[in-house]
């Protein structure tokens, strides 16, 4: 050791110099050696001013520290820190000084202790506790503590009160034990056990139950308590309510299913629509044919038994594409194309195919329209389809000798369109369910035809075209179903309808026909029996198809999509890029769907018609293209 004038302190002095007090006990905490600090800072705690026995001195503040020193079982050099003593001083007022006590095993007879004033900081972090206290219960975060000290296990914070439905507090072990289910109890035990060893863990999540019954999920995360050894061992956490973040995923998963439930039966429609085309397209051509003595002359009878063939294979297309066009439209892929409609023509068309529905039932179809052209902007196959529900509806829901009445009036800028019968009319009961799909308002007995869904795909279709379905009925004196779509600024002279046409023999070409459905083939051969001058020749597949074109090159196609070998269209690709054939295509499918539609558009198609056909419609087609229609 130097003497006093060096500036070299021994350790000795630097013990009693330095600001931080210093001790050194035995390991039964007898004091061997203390600093002046520290004397002055253990002073408050001591009884009669004895400060030989630090453990004693400190058992007030730190009752368990004796014990933890003794369960200190660590080499030499191991420190235990982390403890705080917190002293009473006197004054007016009486304030409090905040200690850090730190240990250092030296040999094990021998410890090393030091005290530290850490009042300010400790002070500074009470208030960030508080302001992290606040932060959180405001973001609805509660805390937890588990415990393994012998004391109570479970402490819970305010929040952590309200999130299980107690905010007036209780006890936590028995709060938790109401609310869980003893197997999310068992699972929440499994989830703490690594945390209990230092390790780490993900949150969990589990379902609670309030007292009132209702269901919540809180999440939870935890860690060790850091600075805490064994047996002072303690998990912290906080817990969070996630129910309606469950709730949310549920609605979309829910919603995802019902997107995957409404796509699956648009495909299933898809295919069960072309499937019944298929068959159905003979049924009415044959029909059609008959009708016209194509294949033998008729008997009344037996023309009025084909027309009732003929009707009955309509109506089932009709429920076809009605099905088909509801699942379009709630799937939101109807397309509809807005353009000026003459409405007159229009309606004049819906009654004259209404009328031997009509006379069957001995309904009288009448007009009621304003002078001159009256033009809407709407989709007209789609306005067709409206009015054409609209007055079957009126005719099957009438009464014997009852009137339907198809009347437009001014309406300021629009055309209101209505359809009105001398019926059945409805109840205010039936009306709040009138939309509802296959609801048919008791009357499924009744012995008239229907489903239920015409008037819902009715209403859906006015609405897309911008009009609202209104509705007027009472019973016993009939209904009224009008809407308003807006008049048309566009002058547009209306389509000319097909001719009435009969058997030609000027009318020369070639004709090739790919269908691969023997029944439908020789359908087509009974058509073109009405144009003796037309070659027609008929492929089963694409590939006969390609070779009898590459031999005779056709002046028209008539394709089907969906061929054995390949895609239709990808034949006419072929035709037209690799071969060079520039003839005119006409698509005749089963399948209505608009995005095969569109998909024929874009590949140039001329003309798309779905089955089951129409005679007149087909051959009208065969003579424009074909160039020599008189």
């Amino acid at each position: 050791m130097e003497g006093p004038g060096s500036h070299d302190l021994s350790l000795l002095e630097f013990l009693y110099r330095a600001p931080v007090a210093m001790l050194q006990t035995d390991g039964d905490g007898q004091v061997q050696l203390m600093t002046p600090r520290a004397a002055q800072l253990l002073l408050p705690l001591a009884p009669n001013s004895a400060l030989e026995n630090l453990f004693d001195v400190l058992e007030p503040t730190l009752p368990t520290l004796r014990a933890e020193v003794a369960a200190f079982d660590a080499p030499r050099g191991t420190v235990l820190e982390g403890r705080r003593v917190t002293l009473r001083l006197p004054g007016m007022p009486a304030r409090e000084q905040v200690l850090a006590l730190g240990l250092l095993k030296l040999d094990d007879d021998r410890l090393a202790a030091w005290l530290v004033d850490v009042t300010s900081d400790e002070h500074e972090r009470l208030a960030l506790a508080e302001h992290l206290a606040l932060a959180t219960e405001a973001a609805g975060i509660g805390t937890f503590e588990l415990r393994y000290d012998g004391s109570e296990p479970l402490h819970f914070n305010v929040q952590t009160f309200r999130l299980f439905g107690h905010p007036d507090g209780g006890s936590p072990q028995q709060i938790v034990r109401e609310a869980v289910a003893s197997a999310e109890i068992a699972r929440l035990a499994a989830w703490v056990a690594p945390l209990r060893d230092g390790r780490e863990a993900d949150s969990v999540e589990f379902e609670i139950r309030l007292p009132d019954g209702q269901p919540r999920w809180l999440a939870a995360k935890g860690r060790l308590s850091q600075g805490c050894p064994a047996p002072g061992r303690s998990v912290v956490g906080v817990i969070w309510d996630i129910t309606e973040q469950r709730r949310a995923q549920a609605a979309l998963e829910a919603q995802r299913v019902a997107e995957r439930a409404s796509r699956a039966k648009s495909e299933f429609l898809s295919r069960l629509g072309h499937e019944i085309r298929t068959p159905l397209n003979a049924i009415v051509g044959f029909a059609q044919m008959l009708q016209r003595g194509a294949v033998v002359p008729l008997a009344a009878e037996h023309r009025q038994a084909v027309a009732h063939i003929a009707d009955a294979g309509r109506h089932l297309e009709r429920l076809i594409a009605d099905l088909t066009d509801l699942s379009l439209i709630e799937t939101g892929t109807v397309r509809l194309d807005s353009a000026a409609v003459d409405l007159g023509a229009l309606i004049d068309e819906v009654l004259h195919e209404a009328d031997a529905p009509a006379a069957a039932r001995r309904v009288t179809l009448r007009r009621a329209l304003p002078e001159g052209r009256l033009q809407v902007l709407a989709d007209r196959t789609r306005l067709r389809q409206v009015l054409a529900n609209l007055v079957s509806n009126a005719i099957k829901y009438n009464r014997p000798d009852g009137d339907v009445v198809v009347e437009v009036r001014r309406d300021v800028a629009s055309w209101r369109i209505a359809v009105g019968d001398t019926g059945l009319g409805m109840s205010q009961a039936q009306q709040k369910s009138l939309f509802e799909p296959f609801n048919r308002l008791g009357r499924e007995s009744s012995g008239i035809p229907g489903t239920g869904i015409g008037l819902v795909l009715t209403r859906e279709l006015v609405e897309a075209m911008g009009g609202t379905l209104e509705v007027r009925s009472e019973p016993g004196r009939g209904s009224e179903f009008g809407f308003a779509l807006p008049a048309a600024a566009s002058q547009a002279p209306p389509p000319a309808p097909p001719r009435a046409l009969q058997s030609r023999d000027d009318l020369r070409g070639r004709v090739l026909a790919v269908e691969d459905n023997p029944v439908n083939a020789v359908l087509l051969q009974s058509f073109f029996n009405w144009r003796p001058g037309v070659e027609l020749s008929i492929a089963g597949s694409a590939a006969e198809a390609l070779e009898l074109a590459r031999r005779s090159a056709p002046d028209l196609l008539l394709l089907d999509l969906f061929l054995p070998d390949r895609p239709g269209l990808e034949l006419l690709r072929e035709m037209r890029e690799r071969d060079g054939l520039a003839m005119p295509c006409i698509v005749i499918s089963a399948s209505a769907l608009p995005s095969d539609i569109e998909a024929a558009r874009n590949a140039g198609v001329d003309l798309y018609l779905t089955k089951p056909l129409d005679v007149d419609r087909l051959l009208h087609a065969i003579d424009t293209l074909l160039g020599t229609v008189a």
